[in-house]
């Protein structure tokens, strides 16, 4: 095997995120091994009271029977995101929560986006939410951060 101690090194790392995942898992934070999309639909889930439902279409609903659907990118320091907000369906959803992450994966901002909104920006099933983004100020919403209280 070439790089032994790069394998080494790697295998104790994703150890150590096996260990965050079961501490996630135990604070209802995580429930499969994909940590930040569960950890993003749980912030959502705490930040606006819904109930994660995890359905063709969308990820949760509310009170009032809404449904939303919850997605996620991370602003590099070049101010471009990884990737655009994937595997949108046309007509599942009532909003979608748009989740900003920097690359230390803190969330910076937030948006709550109504279905209409959305599908302006659709490419197929693509929300490319870097086209979008000087529209999204007023669909801003305040996020939960450490330091506030829950």
């Amino acid at each position: 095997m070439k790089n032994v101690s790069k394998f080494i090194a790697a295998q104790n790392l994703i150890n150590e995120i096996a260990k965050i995942r079961e501490k996630l898992i135990q604070i209802d934070y995580n429930k499969s091994f994909k940590i930040l999309p569960d950890f993003v639909e749980c912030y959502a889930r705490d930040r606006f009271d819904l109930k994660l439902e995890n359905c063709i279409g969308y990820d949760a609903t509310d009170k009032n029977g809404k449904k939303y659907q919850i997605k996620y990118t991370i602003l590099r320091k070049d101010r471009k995101f990884t990737h655009a907000l994937d595997n949108i369906r046309r007509d599942t959803f009532d909003f979608l929560i748009a989740v900003i992450l920097d690359e230390n994966l803190t969330i910076i901002k937030v948006f709550t986006i109504p279905h209409n909104v959305v599908c302006q920006y659709l490419n197929k099933d693509s929300f490319r939410i870097q086209r979008a983004i000087g529209e999204l100020n007023r669909y801003e919403v305040s996020i939960m951060r450490i330091h506030d209280d829950p």
